[in-house]
């Protein structure tokens, strides 16, 4: 599995760099959100929702895109058992409407009985396409620690301004 990933990353950076540069609507894209995060090790439950925001500094075929969510668990049971905060930075490389990019994600818990402040980084891949002033985002998300061992994927939806 973990050489699969790696192919795949080496192919998807080797296409980045062949390709022409993105059609950014301009230099600076903020986006607000909202999405859904599934823990894939642990039968996809519990299933957390996400609402945030990030702004795409445009730099060519390049982006850097601070991003903040709010995570919470069970928000369609109304439970809120866990609410989480996940700032993070991820760079992005620009394929005209595609992007793909990675990051470090840092969840900082709101409420629960745990420490407020994990002791590790999370790794973010993502992928998307921007059309118009919509953004669509597919990701996963992994502790650095454990690679590989906590997956988990969403996705999001954002509307630009």
């Amino acid at each position: 599995m973990k050489k699969t990933v790696a192919l795949v990353l080496c192919l998807v950076a080797l296409m980045a760099f062949s390709a022409s540069s993105a059609q950014a609507a301009g230099p600076l894209n903020f986006y607000i959100r909202g999405g859904i995060l599934i823990p894939c090790t642990s039968g996809f439950a519990p299933y957390y929702g996400l609402a945030g925001a990030n702004l795409d500094l445009n730099l060519g075929r390049l982006s850097i895109s601070p991003e903040c969510d709010i995570q919470i668990e069970n928000l369609l049971d109304f439970t809120f058992s866990d609410v989480s905060l996940l700032p993070g930075v991820i760079l992005n490389i620009n394929l005209a409407n595609f992007y793909i990019g990675a990051g470090l994600v840092q969840p900082i818990r709101l409420i629960a009985g745990l420490d407020p402040i994990k002791p590790w980084l999370n790794i973010k891949a993502n992928a998307g396409i921007k059309l118009g002033g919509f953004k669509l985002q597919l990701f996963g998300l992994d502790t650095i620690e454990n690679f590989l061992d906590h997956i988990m994927v969403g996705a999001t939806l954002g509307a630009g301004f």
